[in-house]
């Protein structure tokens, strides 16, 4: 597969991933979050596994390892989103999200001490002004579910940069079915935690909504079949089979087709309007993005050049 094809594939997912964030709401409406997670990630687990299970035969603990880290990380990224979903705009939620590219030289620094270029720097400053933009200047406008989201972006980052560490130059496919069955594997656990602690009365809940009753409806089914198969299953087997051909920064470009999707479905599907502030960060946001991404093009045509 040839670094474009790739890219496209991700472009397809990232579509995907935006109009999940509808769908997510839609399956909120009915469910707490962590439950509604834990009822996606098991349908995905079963169907993958039923589809897949030869795949696992002689299975390594090497992969094994790589699969469960993907799962937590990945696990731990949808959690945090979910609970921002409920609690603030999808737009809003889905352009915070969008901070994960610019994130990626930071905790790549933290990690792996790789160097951060001045590109990206500016980038992160950009996408951070436009992040303040989004939220209102004044800060009244910050919601928990802001707060949330902007948690869920060291996950995001962590996730793809190790899923290019965990790929890159494997084209065997045998490893894309292992890790795609894994990755729900160990995603499982962790929201089963979340969902027992804080949501099944065991202890009391942090919000009242987290003790909202688990009443499936139509809207319920019609949420969680897209996201337990097209968002879930789709979108993991094209990350898993197609980033190892491009890079966590040119993936998470890719991306950025996720938050403009689901601002564009959610004023119709659910009546969310962007403000023009809103939409001004929004596009800050996205400024950062490409300058983070473009710089780095730039960067390495010109030492290519030399």
């Amino acid at each position: 597969m040839k670094a474009w094809q790739a890219d496209l594939a991700i472009v397809g997912a990232a579509a995907i991933w935006g109009l999940s964030f509808i769908f997510t709401r839609w399956g909120l409406e009915a469910s707490p979050p962590a439950t509604f997670l834990l009822c996606r990630f098991l349908v995905a687990l079963a169907a993958s596994a039923a589809l897949f299970w030869k795949s696992l035969r002689g299975l390594p603990w090497k992969t094994a390892r790589k699969g469960l880290i993907l799962g937590f990380l990945m696990g731990a990224g949808y959690l945090l989103q979910n609970y921002s979903v409920n609690f603030t705009e999808v737009s809003r939620a889905a352009f915070i999200a969008a901070l994960t590219l610019p994130a990626i030289p930071l905790v790549s620094f933290v990690l792996f001490r790789e160097k951060v270029k001045g590109y990206n720097l500016l980038g992160v400053a950009l996408a951070l002004a436009g992040l303040y933009l989004l939220i209102n200047p004044t800060f009244g406008g910050v919601k928990s579910g802001d707060v949330i989201a902007l948690l869920s972006v060291p996950m995001w980052a962590l996730y793809l940069i190790y899923m290019n560490r965990f790929t890159e130059g494997d084209d065997d496919p045998l490893l894309t079915r292992r890790l795609l069955v894994l990755q729900f594997a160990g995603a499982v656990p962790l929201v089963l935690i979340a969902a027992v602690a804080f949501e099944s009365g065991l202890l009391p809940p942090l919000h009242p909504d987290l003790a909202k009753p688990f009443e499936p409806n139509a809207h319920f089914w019609i949420g969680l079949a897209f996201c337990a198969f097209l968002a879930s299953i789709g979108i993991v087997f094209i990350q898993t089979a197609c980033q190892k051909y491009t890079t966590p920064v040119q993936a998470m470009l890719c991306f950025q087709f996720e938050p403009i999707t689901a601002t564009v479905f959610a004023w119709p599907i659910l009546g969310e309007a962007v403000g023009i502030m809103a939409a001004l960060g929004a596009a800050v946001i996205i400024l950062g993005v490409l300058t983070s991404e473009l710089g780095g093009i730039l960067s390495a045509k010109k030492e290519g050049s030399v």
